[in-house]
């Protein structure tokens, strides 16, 4: 169950007692900031129902503040916002905390990134949230990272081109993506 941060305290407790006969394996994000995971945490701790965090780690200035808080039971783990595989796994031997390896909406391409870091992991007491390919009208690959019999494959992926050319963005689109990432490698650049 995935609030992403849409709960105060005393709503994230209300849910959780209302969830808990749905067996829920763990609550995602159920509250925004760190303080209300740790208050949250600590009102639900002879409950059995772990808390994940997703964007306290993935959007944060300081994606450990919540582990070194002890804010979250595991951590759900995005590659790419987090500055690529081995950024994200030192982050994972920092905190400490079982992890979800996780993605958004992406392409294969997106989702081979994911399946490299969790293949990377030397335990996962968790499923992998990364079978999202088959969300998708269209995947730029050739043959598209889809789950068979709940896995997916861990390898790079060849583009397709003429999917890749028949979707290509505007050059405006372009553009500003080109800036995007521009911005982001310097705030991630290492001095």
């Amino acid at each position: 169950m995935d609030a992403n941060g849409g709960w105060n305290v005393d709503e994230a407790e209300h849910a959780a007692h209302a969830l808990a006969g749905f067996d829920l394996e763990y609550l995602e994000q159920p509250c925004a900031s760190v303080d209300e995971l740790a208050e949250l945490r600590a009102r639900l701790h002879d409950w059995q129902l772990p808390i994940a965090a997703d964007e306290s780690v993935r959007k944060a200035d300081d994606p450990l503040a919540v582990a070194r808080a002890g804010a979250a039971d595991l951590l759900v783990i995005k590659a790419q916002p987090l500055g690529g595989i081995h950024r994200a796994l030192e982050l994972i031997a920092e905190a400490e905390l079982p992890v979800v390896v996780s993605s958004a909406l992406e392409t294969s391409v997106g989702i081979s990134m994911g399946a490299a870091l969790a293949a990377a992991i030397p335990e996962l007491s968790y499923d992998c949230g990364l079978a999202t390919v088959g969300l998708l009208e269209y995947d730029v690959a050739v043959e598209p990272l889809v789950a068979v019999d709940g896995s997916i494959d861990v390898r790079r992926v060849e583009v397709n081109e003429r999917v890749f050319h028949d979707y290509a963005a505007t050059q405006d689109r372009d553009n500003w993506w080109r800036a995007r990432l521009e911005r982001c490698y310097k705030l991630l650049a290492v001095e």
